[in-house]
């Protein structure tokens, strides 16, 4: 009764930290005397710990078990899936880069007190830029945890934009910028095939 009760209370406070094993001396004869052996104490069914060790590894294998079959699961969907490629077509281009629409990529790092004006000048490129002939498209990204701007310009190709690189408030966006930047600005382009509507 004794025995039963102690282990009741034994497995309500929880596992007990292990304790130290053991260390044997055994006489050896020969060169090596008082050699040390550790025991270790091993897990029985009886040990209340085994049942804590042994439900830990069934919840870890099903675990593992539940991950298995939804991998399982996405595999044979994906098997299932027909993906209809169409080959390529070979386009034959004349050299001409009027065929081709000019992506423009703008990298603009704001100082943070120069922020609004900043705003505002954008503001008022965008409209201007959008407004002239070629401008198919310009959108605008601001990384949230600092103050960079990235513009994407889509150009109808690459004459357009350099004609609008000369204008008035191109040259006044560029102008401001010197005073907005921390850094000067990193212009990246990149030319595309496209139907142009020229």
């Amino acid at each position: 009764m004794e025995t039963t009760a102690e282990q009741t209370r034994q497995e309500r406070q929880g596992p007990e930290k292990p304790e130290k094993p053991e260390v044997l001396s055994i006489q050896w004869s020969g060169k090596r005397s008082n050699r040390r052996l550790q025991r270790n104490n091993s897990l029985s069914p009886n040990n209340p710990l085994f049942n804590i060790v042994n439900s830990g590894l069934q919840e870890e294998d099903s675990q593992w078990m539940t991950q298995i079959n939804r991998l399982q699961k996405l595999i044979d969907r994906l098997e299932k899936k027909e993906l209809k490629l169409e080959p390529v077509e070979e386009e034959v281009s004349d050299g001409s880069t009027k065929s081709h629409i000019l992506i423009v990529q703008r990298q603009l790092s704001v100082l943070e007190e120069e922020l609004e004006e900043f705003r505002l000048a954008l503001r008022q490129y965008i409209e201007s830029a959008t407004s002239q002939t070629g401008c198919l498209h310009i959108a605008v990204q601001k990384l949230s945890s600092e103050s960079r701007f990235i513009l994407y310009e889509f150009w109808e190709h690459s004459n357009v934009w350099k004609n609008h690189l000369q204008t008035n408030y191109s040259k006044t966006f560029q102008r401001s910028n010197v005073d907005f930047l921390e850094t000067p600005e990193l212009m990246t382009t990149m030319l595309v095939p496209g139907v142009s509507k020229t």
